[in-house]
């Protein structure tokens, strides 16, 4: 019953101490389709500020791009394998934005290809912007950017974005959380582990008395 009573209380201890889940993303976009919409990807969402998603390209398809390891194209706009994201024909120059579905990813990045200097804009959970930026790149191998969350920040969203909406992303990765976790409440938490810690107890008086 001693073994009983630690299981049961570590159990309400382990609720009270629970991790976020955070894990490690890599997209390499090869999943897709030409001029499908990037969408369905868990923990993150794409979109561009008209509220559509970004489009898949497939260099296959005669782009103008080059594919930097598989050795094929002699496009401008550089990449690796044979898929990549574009913000697609409803975007604009204010780019496509990131978002992390649960606002707790701590880094971001992307490979890049474009036409006039790349930014990566990362609105963190304290209501600040980190930037980091790239220059103009196309005619050579994709370059890549990150932003890490300054300690005690996570990541919102990140908005991708150049001058003229003339740009390709991938490979990207980062970390965020898969699903709707939310922590419960410190108050709700200890009452869980101490009625968890109470029926042990109860269980034990009773064994007792037989």
């Amino acid at each position: 019953m001693r073994k009983l009573l630690k299981v049961l209380c570590m159990a309400g201890l382990m609720v009270f101490l629970g991790t976020s889940g955070a894990w490690a993303f890599s997209i390499d976009f090869e999943n897709g389709v030409d001029g499908a919409r990037v969408e369905g990807i868990e923990g993150i969402e794409f979109l561009d500020f008209s509220g559509n998603a970004p489009m898949y390209g497939d260099s296959r398809k005669g782009y103008n791009t080059t594919s930097d390891d598989l050795g094929y194209g002699h496009g401008s706009f550089h990449h690796n394998g044979n898929m990549w994201l574009w913000a697609g024909t409803s975007a604009d120059a204010r780019g496509v934005k990131v978002d992390f579905a649960n606002d707790n990813g701590t880094w971001f990045q992307t490979g890049y290809s474009s036409a006039s200097s790349f930014y990566i804009d990362a609105y963190l959970t304290d209501g600040t912007m980190v930037t980091a930026k790239g220059n103009s790149n196309t005619d050579g191998p994709m370059d890549f950017l990150r932003i890490d969350a300054a300690d005690g920040t996570f990541i919102d969203y990140v908005v991708l974005h150049d001058s003229g909406n003339m740009w390709l992303v991938d490979d990207m990765s980062g970390d965020t959380s898969l699903g709707a976790s939310p922590v419960p409440e410190p108050s709700t938490v200890l009452l869980l582990g101490f009625g968890l810690c109470g029926i042990a107890g109860i269980r034990r008086n009773k064994s007792r008395r037989h």
